[in-house]
């Protein structure tokens, strides 16, 4: 088994046995119906996002995609924006390999755009490569089954990482976060199913080229989503950055520092 981040993409490829798996996350499509609402008139991205992925399958081999949430963006009501694209979106999404979704938050209602042949999980996580590999969105805890894994793959944070220059400009980009496990912070049913094991976290970038942010190398953890997150059960400060290109930066902590001396 291989995990590995498809250089630039946005997406993660998992190498197994029997199939190669592509993981992608918080597409939030229908984002620019929020935004036309603001006045701020954007066409949709729908064709550009599917062209993306399509991309993908094509040049990477899959046999198989998974969203893990957020793949739609309004709550509590859906656009009609979502409405109408989505189901054709999957479609033919679905046309040129299986596609399984474990929901986010932001998924209400998906369970009508999908096609008969989409998969939808329940929001507590599924595992791949025979339970080595544990996949969800991170707003819910994940279910027992995931703490029996060797990798949690996880969306939801949108990592970056903040840059600023000698003159104080600042520019953000999408970060990979590679890390680990804490079970010791985790709810007792969860922790007594780890059995001491070392479980890797990835943290995979949004999808969406439009959405936001978290900027994991300025002040935190207060801003991260999740009850993993909140309960402190995911190291953070030795936790390895890399950038969409494979550039890796080092560890979190270290940046946090290098960030906090430019500040002075």
């Amino acid at each position: 088994m291989q995990i590995s981040p498809i250089p630039h993409k946005r997406a993660l490829k998992i190498d197994l046995e029997r199939e190669t798996i592509v993981a992608a996350t918080d597409l939030h499509l229908g984002i620019t119906s929020e935004l036309s609402d603001k006045g701020i008139e954007i066409p949709s991205r729908v064709p550009e996002v599917r062209d993306r992925l399509l991309d993908i399958i094509e040049n990477e081999d899959v046999d198989r995609l998974f969203f893990l949430g957020d793949v739609k963006h309004n709550i509590p009501v859906t656009s009609m924006q979502e409405w109408e694209s989505l189901p054709k979106f999957f479609k033919i999404l679905s046309n040129k390999v299986k596609v399984d979704i474990v929901p986010g938050n932001h998924d209400g209602d998906i369970e009508g755009m999908i096609s008969r042949e989409v998969k939808l999980h329940d929001a507590n996580g599924k595992t791949v490569g025979e339970g080595r590999v544990g996949l969800l969105h991170g707003h819910a805890w994940p279910s027992p089954e995931l703490m029996n894994t060797e990798t949690i793959i996880m969306g939801h944070n949108h990592p970056t990482i903040e840059f600023r220059d000698e003159v104080n400009a600042r520019v953000t980009e999408p970060a990979w976060v590679k890390t680990r496990l804490k079970p010791e912070n985790l709810p007792q049913e969860l922790r007594k199913e780890v059995d001491e094991r070392d479980i890797e976290v990835i943290i995979v970038p949004a999808f969406s080229k439009l959405v936001g942010g978290g900027r994991i190398n300025r002040q935190i953890p207060e801003k991260f989503l999740g009850p993993m997150f909140t309960s402190n059960a995911i190291e953070l400060e030795e936790a390895e950055i890399r950038l969409l290109d494979g550039t890796l930066l080092g560890k979190l902590d270290d940046l946090r520092e290098q960030n906090s001396e430019k500040s002075i």
